[in-house]
């Protein structure tokens, strides 16, 4: 067994024990200070619900970039589905905590949402472009370049009403 070998396994059973030790001990301190009503429940549902759309989302770019002859292993496509997974779910829920809590919500224009889709994925993809060596990834920006387009005209209309 090489020495790469060993520390993938400490750090990959090192990184569970440590989450785990971590989801207990919140979870005991949320108990003792009587966070784990329904409010927590809703947040945390919706989180997760908005983290499998997401995943959704880069299992369909992972096939894609499959489609254009990106080579990618399977702990490679693992680890980047359960990051984005496990990660998203995180930092949705502790922004849909912050929300909920606040007397009034942060509100995201329609407009820039739309323009933050398009920027960010024709960025990330021109990346990989330009990485593989391969133009035709570019025509996967057209999915997303629409339906930021399509967000953010609808913001528009309704902001024009």
């Amino acid at each position: 067994m090489t020495l790469d070998a060993i520390g993938g396994i400490i750090g990959l059973y090192g990184g569970l024990i440590c989450g785990l030790i971590g989801w207990w001990f919140g979870r005991k301190l949320a108990k003792k200070n009587r966070g784990l009503d329904e409010f927590y429940q809703h947040i945390w549902k919706t989180a997760r619900s908005y983290s499998w759309y997401l995943t959704i989302f880069v299992l369909y770019l992972l096939y894609s970039l499959n489609i254009f002859g990106v080579e990618m292993s399977v702990p490679m496509v693992l680890a980047m589905l359960t990051f984005i997974h496990i990660g998203s779910w995180g930092v949705i829920g502790a922004i849909l905590t912050i929300n909920l809590s606040r007397p009034e919500p942060f509100q995201i224009s329609p407009i820039m949402m739309g323009i933050t889709i398009m920027v960010i994925s024709t960025s990330i993809l021109t990346i990989i472009a330009i990485w593989m060596k391969n133009i035709w990834i570019l025509f996967i920006t057209v999915l997303p370049n629409i339906v930021g387009l399509y967000i953010a005209l609808l913001g528009r209309k309704k902001a024009l009403e």
